[in-house]
């Protein structure tokens, strides 16, 4: 969590120091962010070593480390989407059955349709902050990244997560519904991997 905050710290200080070099040292933090400082696996060691090594190619193109959340949101905004296809469980669905499941209770069949809906109102949202992320950091407007990085785009993803918790307690009144500080905690304690499949 440190390593995430101290990512656009350092696109900060960069802006405000006028040093656009600064900003390479933000691929490591952002890759220990992802993957921890000590990466058991063999791709969170890749990724690691990657990231010292585009420092270089970052201090004579800055603008380049502005580009891995705009890109980050983009794949996971393809991934929701991927989950869409027939044959397929919607990514909501699995989330909502593994927090279900950890709570021994079923989810219920009407809601179904809902959770599809939702993956792909996910799928939409992801690709549009994906992409004004990915547009920022192509035209190298920095500040504005910033902006959107930390201010405008946060405020999105928790506008639209507290946003479907009282839609959905709205449309289905007769199901039963966690606290919001219950529901945001349940979600946070699920790991990629647990809804990868």
């Amino acid at each position: 969590m440190l390593a995430l905050i101290a990512y656009p710290a350092l696109i900060c200080l960069a802006l405000l120091l006028e040093r656009p070099e600064l900003r390479s040292l933000g691929l490591p933090v952002l890759a220990i962010a992802l993957v921890g400082p000590w990466p058991a696996q063999k791709a969170g060691k890749v990724l690691l070593i990657a990231s010292l090594l585009l420092m270089l190619v970052v201090l004579n193109f800055p603008s380049l480390a502005l580009w891995p959340p705009g890109l980050i949101c983009l794949a996971v905004a393809a991934f929701f989407a991927s989950t869409l296809r027939a044959g397929q469980r919607p990514l909501i669905e699995r989330i909502a059955r593994l927090v279900h499941e950890q709570q021994g209770r079923d989810v219920e069949p009407e809601s179904l349709p809902w959770m599809r809906a939702w993956t792909a109102g996910w799928a939409v949202l992801l690709t549009v902050i994906g992409a004004v992320a990915t547009a920022l950091a192509a035209a190298d407007l920095a500040a504005w990244w910033l902006l959107w990085i930390t201010v405008a785009a946060p405020i999105l993803f928790l506008g639209t997560l507290v946003s479907e918790y009282f839609l959905r307690r709205r449309r289905f009144p007769d199901h039963d519904h966690w606290p919001l500080r219950r529901f945001l905690s349940l979600l946070a304690s699920i790991r990629p991997q647990q809804v990868a499949k």
